[in-house]
């Protein structure tokens, strides 16, 4: 029997299955909340996961060099207002310290962010490759599930 249609009887039947714990095959709905019913299986797709992580490097990158301008800005402002006696001085100096803390906190967010999607996109390749070359049959055909399911029976 072909995978797509012992595939598509293996869904059927968890559909019909009310004693199972309403585990659902084809993933979740596109809309708010849980509760099955989608059209499709979970797919991550490497490209987005790398898109996302490229975009947290970009925004690290220019966040680092704005951040610290404004925060030499703000800094500098605040020593000249404080130097002709304004009280505004010291509020600027507080607020350029306020600022840097928080553009810290923020390089540190979109670093992890790019990271992660970095190691997690070649992570789950390398795990794909594994499964599809480990997953054959003797003729070098992918392995049907009721072949698979011979495995943990």
């Amino acid at each position: 029997m072909p995978f797509d249609t012992e595939w598509a009887k293996a869904k059927a039947q968890a559909a019909r299955d009310s004693s199972t714990a309403r585990t659902r095959l084809d993933g979740a709905t596109t809309g708010g909340g849980g509760g099955g019913g989608g059209g499709q299986d979970l797919v991550v797709v490497q490209d987005d996961l790398g898109a996302v992580g490229h975009s947290a490097y970009r925004l690290h990158g220019g966040l680092k060099a704005a951040g610290g301008h404004a925060k030499a800005a703000s800094e500098g402002a605040g020593t000249e207002l404080s130097g002709s006696n304004f009280t505004a001085g010291a509020a600027l100096t507080k607020l350029s310290s306020t600022w840097d803390t928080q553009v810290k906190t923020l390089l540190e967010a979109c670093a992890h962010i790019s990271n992660h999607l970095d190691y997690s996109s070649t992570a789950y390749g390398a795990e794909d490759q594994k499964i599809a070359t480990t997953m054959r049959d003797a003729g070098k055909k992918a392995m049907t599930p009721s072949r698979i399911a011979e495995y943990y029976g």
